[in-house]
This record gives structure tokens, C-alpha cells and sequence, in this order.
């Protein structure tokens, strides 16, 4: 018996608006009724999380940060910060590179980006971050107030993102973390950090089998979750690597894939 739903929430629980649909909104609200746990696991910070909560208007289990910062209510299963020295390694590399460098830390961002750029990174975050050269994490969390657990690295320009990538990856060697979660974007993490550890975090605390959760996303930083799930399912929209970590392969998001794989397995 399923007791855990694991969801990425770009380009999986959210529709391509930023909106979850109401199939998909009322299959995870029955299911939470049967007394599932509603797990939201996103590369997106707490206040980005919350944007989904609200609108699934149920509790839930954050595992933001691709599983760095791991919160149920008020009690922090985990706390992991990039290291300072690959985050100043990588940030400052990146100065200039890309159209976007972002520092996200708990309940807020730090960024450096052109206008167009800021205006998308506000839309999506709901809020206004602050603007600065995020190249000394020190200096982000003194804007801030809070230490930064990653960099998010943005920019159209996908063969600019695939000959950057391999550069930062070598910078930080196995002090950091490099993947990426959309085909506009790489991430700098804590090192070792990926979305199935929380999936390990979060089943021992609630004292139930890994066997007995289903996990949904769409992108490679989803992979590791995918596979680590009793039940894996990619979405239509997926990545190849998210596919083929799966065991299920459902709708797109825009077409609630997440619903209609709930119905189709007898989870609701």
C-alpha cells in the first residue's frame, strides 16, 4: 500500500502557467485523504514550494533545494549548504557567462541578471529577491540575511549551457554538486545532494518502506528520486533520463499526467 507520493513541482505538478490543474489538484487531495503523504521535492526554495501548497491546499512535506533543505512543519529534517569555497569557485567563474546567476537560499534569492531575466525570476518566485553580485556567498547572506545553498545558473543559449557545465563541474572537482533541472538551466549544489536522498530522509522519518512510495517528475534532477521510488513515473514531457530512470511513463504535465497516473495504478 502506496503511503508517500514524492512530485517535482516544474514541469510535473505544475502546468506549463505555473498552475496546478484541478485533475491533478483534486487526485492528490483524495489521495491525501487515504492518508498519503504529499511530498513537494523541487529545486525551488521554501517560499517557491509554498506557491504549489497553496494551490493544493493540503499539508505537505518540503524537500526544497533538490532535497538540501528538507522541512515538515516547523522540524528540519535536513540542512546541507553548498561549501563556500566551490560556491565562490563557480560564482565567480560564472560572472558574465549567463544571462542569469541566482543564489537561492531558505526563504529567499539573491540575483544578478539582466532585466528580462529579473522580471521572469520575480513571476516565478513570487517575490523580488534582491539584486546583487552574488559572487562572495558571504555578501549573499549578508543581503539576504540567510546562507545561500546553491546557484542557479540560467541562459537560452543551450550549447552556452553545455559548454559551461563540464567547465564548473571541473572547478568544483567533489566539492559541489553540478546538474541540471530544464533545458535552460544548470544548478550548483551542495555536494552529493540529490532528490532521492530525500526520499531516504523522509521514509525513515516516517517510519515507512521505500517500496511503498511513487515518485513523479520530468528532468534529470528528478532521475535519482524516479528511481529510488517503489513507483517511478516520468511525465510525457520528460527528459530521456528521467524516462528511463522510470518504470511508467505517464501524460505531460499540461495534461495532468500526474492525476491520470493515480487513477491508472488504483492509488485513488
Amino acid at each position: 500500500m502506496f503511503q508517500a507520493i514524492f512530485t517535482d513541482i516544474d514541469g510535473t505538478l505544475f502546468h506549463s502557467d505555473l498552475t496546478i490543474g484541478e485533475k491533478t489538484k483534486e487526485a492528490l487531495r483524495k489521495a491525501y485523504s487515504k492518508g498519503i503523504r504529499i511530498v513537494l521535492s523541487s529545486g525551488r526554495y521554501i517560499p517557491g514550494i509554498e506557491r504549489a501548497r497553496e494551490q493544493l491546499d493540503i499539508p505537505v512535506i518540503y524537500a526544497a533545494i533538490n532535497g538540501a533543505l528538507i522541512k515538515s512543519g516547523d522540524e528540519y529534517l535536513r540542512e546541507k549548504y553548498i561549501c563556500k569555497e566551490a560556491y565562490g569557485a563557480a560564482a565567480s567563474f560564472l560572472k558574465g557567462k549567463a544571462s542569469s546567476l541566482i543564489a537561492f537560499c531558505e526563504s529567499s534569492y539573491a540575483i544578478d541578471a539582466d532585466d528580462s531575466w529579473y522580471a521572469l525570476q520575480c513571476r516565478i518566485c513570487g517575490d523580488m529577491g534582491v539584486r546583487m553580485d552574488i559572487s562572495d556567498p558571504d555578501e549573499v547572506e549578508k543581503g539576504t540575511g540567510e546562507r545561500p545553498y546553491k546557484i542557479l545558473v540560467k541562459d537560452n543559449d543551450r550549447e552556452k549551457l553545455r559548454r559551461l557545465m563540464p567547465q564548473v563541474m571541473k572547478i568544483v572537482g567533489d566539492r559541489a554538486t553540478v546538474i541540471s533541472s530544464g533545458t535552460n538551466n544548470f544548478e550548483v549544489l551542495p555536494y552529493g545532494i540529490d532528490k532521492s536522498d530525500a526520499v531516504s530522509v523522509i521514509t525513515n522519518k516516517l517510519g515507512i518502506k521505500r517500496e511503498d512510495t511513487i515518485a513523479f517528475g520530468d528532468w534529470d534532477n528528478d532521475a535519482g528520486m524516479i528511481h529510488a521510488a517503489g513507483l517511478g513515473i516520468a511525465m510525457g514531457n520528460g527528459s530521456e533520463n528521467a524516462k528511463n530512470a522510470s518504470s511508467f511513463v505517464t501524460l505531460s504535465n499540461d495534461e495532468d499526467g500526474i492525476a491520470y497516473a493515480l487513477e491508472k495504478f488504483s492509488i485513488i
